[in-house]
């Protein structure tokens, strides 16, 4: 019986399926993706995020808003081919065209400015690792980090 009780405790703080956005971020939101379907909104870190889909982009997006309502940035899952040529350059001339790459994103940034992330999968010290690789369009590593219980990188954005 506790079992249940605590398993439905955490479902039921960790989710946040009735969250209403304000509506001056709804509103900067339509205004931004008139097209936009399946839309959900969240709570996470202090942000307001829209989770949907763009008919003929992408199935899964990710649009980030400050409480007020400024859009911060927008993230798009995207598959390898999409990636501009000089980043697939980069990233095969760097770790091989046989590495796993799991998945693959594009960020639009508030100031206009576009970054593509890489999740692969390497052997770090023995060990299956995720690592993420953060690209500019120009194809420049920017940053990278390893997957770490509950790290979750777009944050690195927020900082």
């Amino acid at each position: 019986m506790f079992a249940v009780i605590a398993l439905t405790t955490i479902v039921a703080v960790g989710c946040d399926d009735d969250y209403n956005a304000p509506e001056a971020t709804r509103s900067e939101f339509k205004t931004q993706y008139p097209n936009a379907i399946d839309v959900e909104w969240e709570r996470r870190r202090g942000h307001v995020i829209a989770e949907f889909s763009m008919p003929g982009v992408s199935d899964d997006c990710e649009a980030w808003y400050t409480k007020g309502g400024k859009w911060i940035m927008t993230e798009y899952d995207i598959t390898y081919n999409e990636l501009p040529e000089a980043v697939r350059t980069a990233f095969e001339t760097s770790y091989g065209v046989q590495t796993p790459v799991d998945d693959v994103n594009r960020v639009d940034h508030n100031d206009g400015t576009t970054d593509y992330i890489l999740e692969v999968e390497l052997v770090v010290n023995g060990y299956l690792t995720d690592i993420f690789l953060y690209y500019e369009a120009d194809g420049t590593l920017m940053h990278t980090a390893a997957d770490i219980e509950n790290y979750d990188y777009i944050y690195y954005y927020l900082d």
